[in-house]
């Protein structure tokens, strides 16, 4: 769907646009801080922009390497995407092991359990695989722990023609933090872990930088680093420092109004009479809700825009429904209101919510359109 034409056959015209070109405008400084390959990573939807799309517009970009976080990702976008992509987290039955390895998905291994049964199932179909060992350094998530079990891994996949080590990774706990400490130790402990990999005569593409280590980390760029939040434009923390980096938010999200009514002194909002007028306030009812995932945690915190103008949000935020105060302005049915965009960003209402820009983006649901800018 065209931009200029983002409301066209809309019945209902609430909707996230998605502008592509800042996609890959964040794509391009990412890759001049890294400074080695990237990795895209589009799980959730691409964080809730469009999996397919972002996926697409990186391509362009000349990014080969795609993460995501479920077989059902990674399968949908195979269809699309020829590069290399990998699943980030393990597979145990062998019917969807089956699926993904005749797919040629990367696949994430780090118990020999699973590189056991990856083993068997190859010499069963006759197909080879790729695999990325995960090491956990202290996020304490998945992946092997301790040298001896890496050294069993490099063992066993030594003379199986079938399985080629293609990476080696883990992931920083607290990289997005002032205190650097832990995410120091860890990556102390990931160098440790490759030189072993080394000395067993294996060369896999390393892997440790997420979008915080990208920008604060130079040391653990590696072979190529994994871009997530801040190639849809948003520092991973209000604690990581962007001043080097011009990054733009691609996503915002838009309604419009439904009702507009004058209220009087006394006059409540919504469910709980958690707003009470304290004189006439002039209110617009704007169709959107937590079912759309504008989340109930914003109600009597969040503004929006109206034009240039900032309105609040008053009441507790209905499944389907938001009340706004529109006192002051010449407010009428069927006018846009921004959510997200025009100066309210998504890092904004996760501070007003108590949560990350993470949980906003990708809490979008699925009800609410996505519209393309530079397909």
């Amino acid at each position: 769907m065209k931009a200029r034409e983002e409301e066209k056959g809309m019945l209902r015209k609430t909707y996230a646009l998605i502008d592509l070109e800042c996609i890959a405008h964040n794509i391009r400084e990412l890759k001049r801080m890294a400074k080695t390959e990237v990795m895209a990573v589009v799980k959730a939807n691409a964080y809730g922009h469009g999996m397919k799309q972002v996926a697409d517009k990186a391509m362009q970009q000349g990014v080969n390497w795609f993460a995501v976080a479920t077989p059902d990702e990674a399968i949908e976008l195979r269809q699309t995407c020829d590069k290399h992509i990998l699943l980030l987290s393990s597979v145990d039955d062998e019917l969807t092991l089956r699926v993904l390895v005749e797919a040629n998905i990367s696949l994430c291994v780090y118990t020999l359990e699973q590189l056991n049964s990856l083993i068997l199932l190859c010499k069963k179909i006759n197909h080879n695989a790729c695999i990325h060992i995960k090491i956990d350094t202290g996020m304490n998530r998945i992946g092997l722990r301790t040298k001896e079990e890496l050294l069993i891994l490099l063992e066993k996949l030594k003379g199986q023609a079938s399985i080629f080590l293609e990476g080696v990774f883990t992931h920083f706990a607290t990289a997005d933090e002032a205190d650097m400490e832990f995410t120091y130790r860890q990556l102390q402990s990931f160098q440790q872990a490759v030189e072993t990999i080394k000395k067993e005569n294996f060369h896999p593409i390393c892997h440790a930088s997420n979008s915080a280590a990208i920008l604060k980390i130079p040391k653990a760029h590696f072979d190529l680093c994994r871009m997530g939040i801040s190639m849809y434009g948003y520092a991973p923390s209000q604690e990581t420092n962007i001043k080097e980096v011009s990054l733009k938010p691609a996503l915002s999200l838009i309604s419009y109004i439904t009702y507009v009514k004058t209220i009087s002194a006394g006059d409540s909002v919504s469910y709980g009479r958690q707003f009470i007028a304290q004189r006439p306030e002039k209110v617009a009812t704007v169709a959107i809700g937590y079912a759309d995932g504008y989340i109930r945690a914003l109600s009597g915190k969040a503004e929006a825009m109206l034009g240039s103008r900032r309105i609040k949000n008053i009441g507790r935020i209905c499944m389907d429904q938001s009340m706004f105060l529109v006192t002051g302005t010449e407010a009428k049915i069927g006018d846009k209101i921004q959510l997200i965009g025009n100066g309210v960003t998504a890092q904004e209402l996760a501070c007003l919510a108590g949560t990350i820009t993470y949980e906003i983006l990708t809490g979008l649901s699925a009800r609410v359109p996505r519209v393309y800018l530079n397909d």
